[in-house]
Order: structure tokens, then C-alpha cells, then sequence
């Protein structure tokens, strides 16, 4: 290789840029004069060196455009070789032809004999773009010196940072932020986004014909902290925040400005410039006020609503308390609401039973977790309360589960009501049940005590068996009477308003009491002697007395005393105006507990039990004109029950003659059963009938068709099968309203015997009967009847 190039080079003191690397003593130094030639030996051994070595791709053209002389790293430029490319037409070698075509090289250089300096951009073998920048020299003897220096990535830098200029401007231009940036030190604004002619009013053309502009957006009264609070965070050279009022074009303050400052550093730590981004956070302002707003206005209904509300979330150390209202801290015995943020697992035990009702490890944080919606009744203790309980889960704004929600209404009435109402749909079944057997018992006894009275009737005085007659008597009246409390508890006996002493039918009670209570419950009955009659129905004054008791006994341990009293007092119930009312008769029922080992024992007796037989004394009470009056105390439960006494009431009361109740007349006995159609047969005849008996209603009704003129009066009992007693009065009224009709039943579905005879009937006798009262009855009636017609 001829680097004779190297000395024409040299002397014409041509430096191309990337020669100028060599040291400067080569070129101070001029070839000629003593030893000049061995300088220039020199000089041309270190180009050689040079142009072998250097990074740049360099190569030398002849006149012919042939390559003599090439260095390595232009060959792995160009794709080829040394020997390929030495010798080489520049034409033939691809790339090399790429080059100078794109630049029209050869054509520019002898067009202007000068070094010639051109970039190119073309695509290589795979078609990515290659840029280059192409110098050409001219040198001695019409060769050409060729430098090649890529710009490829120079290219995409400046791609790249055309980009990101573009894009950060985008960015800049759709933030609703007001960005800016300002050179440093000097404090001199660069640039300004336009949002700041909707934030402010003003144009950024503005700040460029007056930069004072800049610090008049700052109110007056702020401007010299934020000028101090702005080359503080400068100095800290860490990103700060600023807090200002601002001024708009308009002249109208800008509250709740924030102004946030960015320092640039350069790679040498020297702070050239600054960015910033100002936002108006009023509306951000006034949607926090108007949560909070929301929050306070949620926190009152919670507080207002009358069921509890509790919300559990996970917390930083695991499940905790996120909102729990006053009425759930009451449901669950707590003096105040538990605090948010509490950990669930430091909260009452019974708090966590409600969230999972059997508590085990691991249960609370998967039931937290968990799809579940739970919706059912459970009970607590201590107050006793019934509640609806309610869970489902809370979920994020993605669907995840993130909590639990639990919501407490008191069902308490509500289920009160239901049970109470079921008892008393029991209670009624049991009330029929009990008028059905009191019915048929009473009937029973009614055979029993009317043979029994005619067998005393028959009876001479002096005869031994009068005795056990008396006692047999005596007995059936007594269970009469349990007949008619069965009547009476079965609501259906006849209200019967006469006079009555409360004294005498707590002692009739005294059985059933005693029958009704535990061996271990002491009965102490304290009267007044003195206590005046009331006028009411007997059997309803003795089931109040019972359900009183059994109220009581309910409130008792397995040992007590149930204690009652009369007594009077002066004027009437407190409480009660009534001027007319000088004295009351109070009834007061105690329930009173043992102690045991210094503690009273808790109550027993179910809940729903307690306090329904309450309601039929309440209705016997206020029946009466009375009132009743509870009183709870530690040891003690009292009834008070108080009647006024209005004044002396008398009850006209139908007296017989004292004349035979024996007669002649036909006598239609009207009852399904047959032991009361044979005692009134045998007792009637006894006494001069004529009977006729008939066990229906229909039968009846035939009988009179037949010859209703036969008949002088009907015995008819009400409860029959078939054709009731109501319908046989009415068809006898229709086919004869002069015929007398005497009613016998047990009880009766109207209140009062005055009904009956607005009805039609013309007396009324209660069952069981003596046939001596019956016939007594009749006479009376028969004799009423003749006098009438008489007198017609």
C-alpha cells in the first residue's frame, strides 16, 4: 500500500476532523530544512498507524474510482474485505455504491474540486434506516480521501428526543393543571401551558411580553411567603408544595391554589431549570366538604334508625370494627358504640357470636370473606330480646369481597305478639274443648242431682238415708261448679250481673288453687270481713282469681308464698276521676319468693307464657268497670285488681210462689240427653204432667206440627245437634208466639238472660237444675201465661 498521499496531505496542511486528533507537534512542523526529510518519514509512519487504527471507516479513492487503500473498520462498515475491496472498482462494492450514489459524491467533487461534507440516510439488507454523515478530501494526483462517520443512533436520539419533547408537550397540554418552567438561577419563566387562560384568565403570550405578569397571578397578601417558601424548596432541591390565593384576569380571588415545584439537576448536580404544575383544588374542597357533609348526615341516620348496624372490615392487623351504630352497642349491652378501628378479636365476646354463631379459630377471618347472605331470628340474654339478624357481604369497588355487614332489628314485640297469639289460638281450642266437656260433664251432673233431689224428696224426714242423700247433693253442686269453671274458662257461660261477695268466691277457689300449685307454694289468704258485694258474674270473678294466681305462680321459684288480700279504700282507684265513686274494693294477689342461700332465684316459667293470662283478667276486669295495676318488685310480684263501688244496686230477682208447683198441663221436653229427659219425666210427672220428650230439634218442630195446640210449654235446651235451640225458639215463635218457652243450657253464646227473652223465651234455668226449681219455674211461667190471655 502507497501512503504517497500522506506527504501531499501533510504539505498542504488539510486537517480532516478526525485527523485533527493527532498530536499538534506533527503539523507545527513543516517539511523542508534540515532534516525535513526524515520528519516527513515520521509523520507519514504515524498517519499510517493512524489510519489503520482509528474507529472511523477511511478509505482513498484513485482517479479511476478504485479503492487504494481501505482500513478495517471501513470494511466492517461497508460488509467486505481488504482483499475484496483493495483494487476494487468503489462501483462494485455495494454499500460503498449505496453511499456515494445517495450522496452524488463523485458528480459534486469534480463539479467543485473542494471537500465535500453530506449526510445520507439509507436502509440496509433487512430495510432499517442507516445514517451517516460522508466527508470527502480531495488529495494530490486526483485520489479522494473518504470518511464515513455513522449517525444511526445519533439519529434516534434525536428521533427519541423529538418524541419525548412532543409527547411531554401533549401531556402538558391535556393536564387541567397550569404547567410551566423556569430557568435558573435567574428565575426566568420558559414556558407557560394554555390552561393558564382558564384558570387565570390570561394568555401565554402575556407573560412573554410582560414576565412580571407572572408573580401578579399571586394575591397581594401571599406573594412574599410564597416567594420565601418558593427559594426554600429550591435550596432543598427536593420536590415542594406551595399554598396560595391567586388572582384572576377579572380581579376576583382563586382560593385553595397549589403550586407543585419540581427542581431539575443535570448530570453534573447543577440546578438548571424548574417545572410546575398549579391546580385549583376548590371544587376538590367542595366535594370533601360535601363528604363530609354525607358522612355526618350517614352517621345521624345511623344513629337515628332504630335498627343496629355494625361493619367489619380487614384492617392493617387484621379484621377491626369500621362503623358500629348506638342502637347495636345497646343490643348487645355496651354503655357506648365500639370505636372504629377497634380490633375485632378485643371486642365482646358476644359481638363476635353475632358476626359467627359458633366461634372457632379461623372462623371470623373466613366468615369475613365469605359469599353467605344469613338471614334469621336469634335470642339474647340478659335483657331477653328477640332479633332479626341480618348478614350479607361488603364488596370494593371491584366486586371483591372486603367485609361484612350486620344489621339488628328487635323482633321482640313482633314475636311476643306472635306467640302470644298462637297461645291464644291454643287457648281457644282448649276453651272449646273445655266448654264441650263442661257441657256434657255438666249435663251428668244434672241427671245426677236432679235424681238425687227427687230421691231426697221421697224421703221422710226421719229416714237414715237422708244423710247420704245430702252429702250426694252436695257434692254434685260442687262439681257443678267445676263445671262452670270449665264454662267459664271457656268464655261461653252467661254473664249474669247480681250481687256477689269476692270474699266467698275466693274461698270456692281455694280448691282449684290449691290443685293448680306446687305442694311446695304456700297459700295465705287475708279477707275483709267487711268487703262489700259487687254486682258481677261469679264464675268470671273466680277466673280472674285464677289467672291472677297462676301469673304469680309463674314469677315464683320451686318454693313461695302466694298471698290475698281484700281490702276498701276510701274514693276511688288512683288515678280514676270519678266523683261518683266513694269507696273501691281492691283484690290484691302476691307472688312472693323464697330465698335461697341469701339470693332470690331467677324467674321461671316461659316468656311467652308470662302475662297472657293477664289479658282475659284485663277483659273480666274492664267488664266489670274495674282496673288492674301490676307492680314488679325484687322479692315480690303484686296484682292489684279495684273495683269502684258505684252505690247499692239491686237486682230484681224472681221469686216463686209459695203455692204447689204441681199442675196438669203438657209439658214438651226438648234435650239430646237422655238422662235429663228422664229426670225431667220422672220429676214432672211426679208433680201432675203430662210429658212429651223429644231428643232434637227436629224432633220438636215435628211434635208441634203435628198437634201444636197439645202443648202448654217447651223445655228446650240450647246445645243440640242438629237443629240448634236458636232456630227451634224462632220456629215455635212462628207457628205459636203465644206458647211459653223456658231456655236450659249449661251457657249460652249471648251475655245476659234478658237476651233470650228479647228473643222470645219466656225464663231461662241454668243447668244442673233441681226438678223442684224447674217445676217451680214453670208454675211461675204457666201461671204468667194464663193471667196474660186472661187478661187479653
Amino acid at each position: 500500500m502507497s501512503f504517497r498521499w500522506c506527504s501531499e496531505f501533510v504539505r498542504t496542511g488539510c486537517v480532516l476532523p478526525p485527523l485533527a486528533m493527532l498530536p499538534a507537534r506533527h503539523f507545527a512542523e513543516r517539511a523542508g530544512g534540515a532534516g525535513g526529510a526524515e520528519k516527513t518519514r515520521d509523520l507519514e509512519t504515524d498517519l499510517r498507524q493512524f489510519f489503520a487504527g482509528t474507529a472511523d471507516p477511511l478509505l482513498v479513492l484513485d482517479s479511476s474510482l478504485r479503492v487504494s487503500a481501505i482500513n478495517a473498520a471501513a470494511c466492517r462498515y461497508l460488509a467486505t474485505t481488504v482483499e475484496v475491496a483493495m483494487n476494487a472498482p468503489a462501483l462494485e462494492i455495494k454499500m460503498l455504491a449505496r453511499l456515494l450514489a445517495a450522496a452524488s459524491l463523485p458528480e459534486r467533487q469534480i463539479a467543485s474540486a473542494q471537500a465535500v461534507r453530506t449526510e445520507v440516510s439509507i436502509p440496509d439488507a433487512e430495510g432499517r434506516p442507516i445514517q451517516c454523515r460522508i466527508e470527502v478530501l480531495p488529495l494530490a494526483g486526483g485520489a479522494t480521501l473518504v470518511h464515513i462517520e455513522d449517525t444511526t443512533a445519533l439519529l434516534k436520539a434525536r428521533r427519541a428526543l423529538e418524541s419525548s419533547e412532543a409527547t411531554h408537550k401533549a401531556v402538558v397540554e391535556a393536564r387541567p393543571e397550569t404547567t410551566w418552567s423556569m430557568a435558573l438561577p435567574e428565575e426566568r419563566l420558559l414556558d407557560v401551558s394554555g390552561s393558564v387562560e382558564r384558570m387565570f384568565g390570561h394568555q401565554p403570550a402575556d407573560f412573554r411580553r410582560r414576565p412580571e405578569l407572572w408573580e401578579e397571578l399571586v394575591h397581594p397578601a401571599d406573594r412574599e411567603r410564597v416567594r420565601g417558601e418558593f427559594r426554600r424548596g429550591l435550596a432543598s432541591a427536593r420536590p415542594f408544595e406551595i399554598h396560595f390565593t391567586g388572582i384572576h384576569k377579572d380581579r376576583h380571588d382563586l382560593p385553595s391554589l397549589v403550586d407543585r415545584v419540581v427542581p431539575v439537576v443535570d448530570a453534573n448536580g447543577w440546578m438548571e431549570r424548574c417545572e410546575g404544575a398549579i391546580e385549583d383544588r376548590s371544587q376538590a374542597r367542595r366535594l370533601e366538604s360535601q363528604l363530609r357533609g354525607a358522612e355526618m348526615q350517614l352517621r345521624n341516620v345511623l344513629e337515628a334508625v332504630a335498627s343496629g348496624v355494625l361493619v367489619v372490615g380487614e384492617g392493617p392487623h387484621g379484621p377491626e370494627v369500621a362503623v358500629c351504630n348506638r342502637r347495636f352497642a345497646q343490643f348487645v349491652g355496651l354503655d357506648a358504640p365500639i370505636a372504629p378501628g377497634t380490633p375485632i378479636d378485643r371486642a365482646p365476646r358476644e359481638l363476635r357470636r353475632l358476626l359467627v354463631r359458633e366461634e372457632k379459630p379461623g372462623d371470623l377471618s373466613r366468615h369475613l370473606t365469605s359469599e353467605d347472605v344469613s338471614d334469621g331470628i336469634i335470642e339474647l340474654d340478659q335483657p331477653h330480646r328477640v332479633l332479626h339478624r341480618y348478614t350479607a357481604p361488603l364488596r370494593d369497588a371491584h366486586g371483591a369481597v372486603s367485609g361484612r355487614l350486620l344489621i339488628l332489628e328487635d323482633a321482640t314485640p313482633a314475636w311476643m305478639l306472635q306467640r302470644r297469639l298462637t297461645h291464644a289460638q291454643k287457648m281457644e281450642s282448649m276453651g272449646r274443648l273445655a266448654g264441650g266437656v263442661g257441657h256434657d260433664f255438666n249435663n251428668l251432673m244434672g241427671a245426677v242431682l236432679g235424681f238425687a233431689a227427687l230421691l231426697l224428696e221421697a224421703t221422710p224426714e226421719n229416714d237414715p238415708r237422708r244423710e247420704p242423700l245430702d252429702h250426694i247433693l252436695g257434692a254434685t253442686s260442687q262439681a257443678s261448679k267445676l263445671a262452670g269453671a270449665l264454662l267459664a274458662f271457656s268464655r261461653e257461660s252467661r254473664f249474669e250481673r247480681v250481687p256477689v261477695t269476692l270474699n266467698r268466691v275466693i274461698e270456692d277457689s281455694y280448691s282449684l288453687l290449691r290443685s293448680g300449685l306446687d305442694p311446695a307454694i304456700s297459700i295465705e289468704l287475708a279477707l275483709d270481713p267487711a268487703l262489700p258485694a259487687l254486682l258481677g258474674d261469679e264464675l268470671l270473678f273466680q277466673q280472674m282469681i285464677v289467672n291472677l294466681a297462676l301469673e304469680a305462680k309463674e314469677r315464683l321459684g320451686r318454693s313461695g308464698v302466694l298471698r290475698i288480700v281484700t281490702r276498701t279504700q276510701d274514693g276511688p282507684p288512683q288515678g280514676v276521676a270519678a266523683a261518683d265513686v266513694r269507696r273501691t274494693v281492691c283484690v290484691e294477689v302476691q307472688g312472693v319468693r323464697e330465698r335461697e342461700g341469701g339470693h332470690a332465684p331467677a324467674r321461671v316459667g316461659s316468656p311467652e307464657a308470662a302475662g297472657l293470662g293477664l289479658s282475659a283478667v284485663e277483659d273480666i276486669v274492664r267488664a266489670h268497670g274495674g282496673y288492674v295495676e301490676t307492680k314488679h318488685e325484687p322479692d315480690r310480684t303484686r296484682f292489684v285488681v279495684m273495683f269502684p263501688v258505684t252505690g247499692v244496686e239491686r237486682t230484681p230477682l224472681l221469686v216463686p210462689e209459695a203455692a204447689t208447683a204441681h199442675g196438669h198441663e203438657t209439658i214438651l221436653v226438648v234435650d239430646d240427653d237422655a238422662g235429663l229427659r228422664h229426670l225431667a219425666k220422672s220429676g214432672l210427672q211426679q208433680r201432675g204432667y203430662d210429658v212429651v220428650l223429644a231428643e232434637s230439634g227436629d224432633r220438636a218442630l215435628e211434635l208441634l206440627r203435628g198437634d201444636a195446640r197439645a202443648v202448654d210449654l217447651v223445655l228446650l235446651d240450647l246445645a243440640m245437634p242438629g237443629l240448634p235451640g236458636e232456630k227451634v225458639l224462632e220456629a215455635v215463635r212462628h207457628m205459636r208466639p203465644d206458647l211459653p218457652v223456658i231456655i236450659s243450657s249449661g251457657y249460652s253464646s249471648v251475655e245476659s238472660q234478658s237476651s233470650w227473652v228479647a228473643a222470645g223465651a219466656s225464663a231461662f234455668v241454668g243447668k244442673p237444675y233441681r226438678i223442684q226449681d224447674l217445676a217451680l219455674k214453670m208454675r211461675e211461667v204457666l201461671d204468667r201465661t194464663r193471667t196474660t190471655r186472661g187478661a187479653a
